[in-house]
């Protein structure tokens, strides 16, 4: 597993469900096929899977993935690295921080008892959306009742393995307690919404290339820009870079990125880079 880097191993949730599903697989049932949650050990990414993410699930549509967000190498722990849910499809809204570490993204499972539902947060951001995502699945669990007994079987499976437990207040979780714990986090916003946490000194100021899709790079005003800027603000035109596309269709933008990435030691996230596939 390269694309983990200096992390060298998965957390130990990840490990635990990787044995449960051994488990649950002897006794006829699945994470994938009752929870529609697929474990990905190898690299699993498109061009808008942010660089700093460590991806380790799907769900098996519309390239859904999710991931450990290591900004940029600092989580000093994957356990308790933000979780992300990327959503190619939905451009625009196609990145969101869902959960604050890997056990709370399986509580969420849990909650929902369906891993694609998570992805709909991508693009809700009000109270009475969720209420309303968590109504629809409720009411149509009487349709499903083979469906809901082996999605709850399993859940009961993982709360006793995992030891995490139900989410009551989801709204509550995803956009009130994890935005303002990640705003505390970073000194920069970003156009995907992650943010760049500080990475050197935190007083010193930091300055933003404004970056919008289809837009003309002028290089020179780039490189002027990264002989100049603050690690933070580097790291920022690379989020938004990427986020806009820019990095996946300019192919100079991307050699000047990827220079500029390894002389700030980001080593792991330039493999990844170079990994995507589109």
């Amino acid at each position: 597993m390269s694309h983990l880097g200096k992390y060298e191993q998965m957390p130990l949730t990840f490990e635990k469900l990787k044995k449960l599903e051994v488990v649950l697989e002897k006794e006829g049932y699945s994470l994938d096929e009752d929870l529609g949650l697929i474990l990905q050990s190898d690299y699993y990414s498109y061009s808008v899977t942010p660089y700093d993410v460590i991806t380790f699930a799907s769900i098996g549509c519309d390239g859904i993935h999710f991931g450990l967000l290591t900004d940029f190498g600092t989580v000093s722990d994957l356990e308790n690295a933000f979780v992300v849910c990327i959503s190619p499809m939905d451009f625009g809204s196609h990145i969101k921080i869902v959960a604050r570490n890997i056990r709370e993204f399986v509580s969420l499972i849990c909650t929902m008892k369906d891993t694609g539902a998570i992805s709909n947060f991508n693009h809700m951001k009000e109270e009475e959306e969720y209420l309303n995502l968590l109504k629809q699945i409720k009411k149509e669990e009487p349709e499903n009742k083979e469906f809901v007994e082996r999605a709850n079987y399993v859940v009961e499976k993982i709360i006793s393995t995992i030891r995490c437990e139900i989410i009551d207040d989801v709204y509550q979780y995803v956009e009130r307690m994890i935005r303002t714990e990640r705003k505390q986090q970073t000194i920069l916003p970003t156009l995907d919404g992650l943010g760049v946490v500080a990475m050197e000194n935190v007083f010193r100021s930091h300055s933003i290339y404004k970056l919008e899709e289809d837009m003309n790079i002028n290089l020179n005003e780039v490189k002027n820009f990264f002989n100049t800027a603050s690690t933070e603000s580097k790291l920022a035109f690379i989020r938004d870079a990427q986020f806009t596309n820019l990095i996946s269709d300019e192919i100079e933008l991307k050699e000047l990125v990827i220079n500029e990435m390894i002389k700030l030691g980001l080593n792991d996230e330039v493999g990844r880079l170079k990994n995507i596939d589109d």
